[in-house]
């Protein structure tokens, strides 16, 4: 089973020390936590647990009208976006996809779980398949990719299926340049994937969409079962349409403080860490040859973060750091200086 982020336990039984409570930088997930309207309005939204949900997750269409000027024909609402990254490629029949790595391993894993050949090369080898999948940005890396260019591929293209996975996107600066959920850039086969639990940090309820025209999101929903979306949830993401201050105050938080760590880590010849644009950094560590020496002691100090040794391409001691609130990532940062300086 491939290991994502947060779960500390594996790491404290594989390394043999005695588990604690932990800082947990290995999830991509809003610091600022649950939003006021959804806590204020928690005992209203487990009343609705006594009643069934929309059959077609309305309320979740409602969020993206709101928030993104989406009209609802072109949402599919999903129990979390992971369960449209499975479900749509077998609905839409792939059989040869082009995922660039790294990248999110569900992409690959979606594909070959439907006997689809995965290729792992770069943009230029699209010809001869007929999907594609990327994150926008990219997760693990933080690379962005404008819009115009995968509009462009997309027209250019117009027989393969460009996933464009957005889960990322409410964390970057001017999201205007490379976001595709606007409806003058709605495209038959593109589809763009988009979660509401790592910018509002609500993993738990299991909320996101996938959005398309009309005429695609149409063919992906004659295959869905009806209530993919429970009534909590469903309630939580049109409050979320209301958030617009929790976002205000987020994105200048993620950007100033992913700055600062970066910089702190780039002056240490231990760490080699990579520029990117999302609530996370990719780092290489540098200072022995076993990235488990590093994993031990932040784990010792109550500190975990993601080991990207089951990415693809980054077997040689890459990890990932989430940004969290300022304080906290200088704990980390202090923690990480140290250990590379004893």
């Amino acid at each position: 089973m491939h290991q994502h982020g947060g779960h500390p336990e594996f790491d404290f039984e594989r390394l043999g020390i005695e588990p604690r409570e932990v800082l947990d930088f290995s999830v991509n997930i809003s610091p600022l936590g649950i939003p006021l309207p959804v806590k204020e309005n928690w005992n209203n939204l487990l009343a609705d647990c006594g009643h069934y949900p929309s059959m077609d997750g309305a309320g979740v269409k409602r969020f993206y009208e709101k928030r993104f000027g989406i009209p609802p024909g072109s949402v599919l609402p999903g129990n979390g976006s992971i369960d449209l990254i499975y479900d749509i490629p077998r609905t839409l029949n792939v059989k040869r996809a082009l995922v660039p790595q790294p990248s999110f391993h569900d992409y690959a894993h979606a594909c070959k779980a439907i006997g689809a050949e995965v290729i792992t090369g770069e943009l230029d080898q699209l010809e001869g398949c007929d999907a594609l999948f990327v994150g926008n940005p990219n997760n693990p890396t933080g690379k962005l990719i404008p819009a115009e260019v995968l509009l462009q591929l997309a027209d250019n293209f117009p027989e393969t299926l460009f996933f464009v996975d957005e889960a990322f996107i409410q964390f970057i600066e001017a999201p205007e340049a490379f976001t595709l959920m606007r409806p003058e850039r709605l495209r038959n086969n593109v589809i763009v994937f988009h979660s509401l639990t790592k910018t509002y940090a609500l993993p738990g309820l299991r909320l996101g969409a996938c959005i398309s025209t009309p005429e695609t999101i149409q063919r992906l929903a004659e295959s869905r079962a009806p209530w993919m979306v429970g009534g909590i949830a469903e309630r939580a993401a049109e409050l979320l349409a209301d958030c617009s201050d929790y976002e205000e105050m987020l994105v200048p938080m993620i950007t100033k403080e992913r700055e600062s760590v970066f910089q702190a880590l780039e002056k240490h010849s231990a760490f080699n860490p990579v520029p990117g644009a999302a609530n996370f950094l990719l780092v290489q560590w540098t200072g022995s040859d076993n990235l488990d020496d590093l994993l031990r002691q932040l784990l010792e100090h109550g500190l975990y973060v993601r080991d990207c040794r089951n990415f693809e391409t980054l077997e040689e001691n890459w990890f990932r750091i989430a940004i969290r609130r300022p304080g906290e990532n200088t704990q980390l940062i202090k923690a990480l200086l140290r250990i590379a300086t004893d």
